[in-house]
């Protein structure tokens, strides 16, 4: 069998486009040190990737971002569709509800997804992320909420495989003595935190969408430090958001949806 010809340009775009959707926004410098592509090599597929119209100037200076354009990307592709038929009201629901911005991921590989936000639509959002931002699992308070309360052979495995990733929270994975006092701190409460950390202005409370005894997903909400305090966002945002996972997993039981049944999340992290 010949080797397989490979179009390196086409490789090396992909690879700065998924470093921008991991990043939500960033400068070429920044992309560069991400993807170990040489700036000017970076600088030529930017300006390919604006002018078929997928990047575009971010807001903050010298920075880029994906367009809308992207989603015609996966046109045709349908991944959880219980998250658009279930999950995706709800969410609109709860944003109308608490004006603050919020999100639903899902667990995947070493990272967790994000499958629908309000972000585009709360007027309180400063960062504006979007579907398929993938937030770290331990840097993250949606990662918090699904690991804490996940099984413990699936935990352990998704440690493993964070800790041999490239991950920004892989060293973190292998301190299994910090892990354990952050997730027990989690299960305590009954939801994860994140205060500052990727972005340094907001915080954010997330609590877990239980399934038949375990995470299926986890939903959050955004807030801005200098706005809020964090015993603030709990006495006034916890119950909403709380009720909002329990509706979805109502909605999942109700609908006799699976979940799991085309991801199964041990195999996933296994791989």
């Amino acid at each position: 069998m010949s080797e397989p010809r490979l179009v390196r340009g086409l490789l090396r775009g992909l690879t700065v486009l998924r470093a921008l959707n991991e990043t939500n926004y960033a400068t070429a410098l920044e992309l560069s040190k991400r993807t170990g592509l040489p700036r000017s090599t970076v600088y030529r597929l930017l300006d390919t990737l604006m002018a078929a119209g997928y990047v575009g100037i971010g807001a903050r200076k010298e920075t880029y971002q994906l367009t809308i354009q992207v989603r015609a990307l996966s046109d045709g592709f349908h991944d959880e569709a219980w998250v658009t038929e279930i999950a995706t009201p709800v969410l609109a629901e709860l944003g109308r509800r608490i004006v603050w911005p919020t999100d639903i991921a899902t667990f995947d590989r070493d990272a967790m997804v994000v499958r629908e936000t309000t972000h585009m639509s709360s007027p309180l959002s400063i960062n504006r992320e979007k579907a398929g931002f993938r937030p770290p699992v331990l840097g993250s308070s949606l990662g918090h909420a699904y690991l804490a309360f996940c099984p413990e052979r699936e935990r352990e495995m998704i440690l493993r495989n964070i800790a041999a990733s490239g991950r920004p929270d892989a060293a973190l994975a292998g301190n299994r003595e910090a892990v354990g006092r952050l997730l027990a701190e989690t299960r305590e409460r009954g939801y994860g935190v994140r205060e500052g950390g990727m972005s340094p202005k907001t915080g954010s409370i997330a609590v877990p969408v239980i399934w038949r005894g375990r995470p299926v997903a986890a939903i959050n909400m955004h807030y801005i430090l200098s706005a809020l305090m964090l015993n603030e966002v709990v006495a006034r945002y916890l119950e909403p958001l709380q009720a909002a996972a329990a509706k979805i997993a109502q909605g999942l039981v109700e609908r006799g949806v699976d979940p799991l049944a085309d991801a199964a999340v041990v195999e996933q992290a296994e791989a």
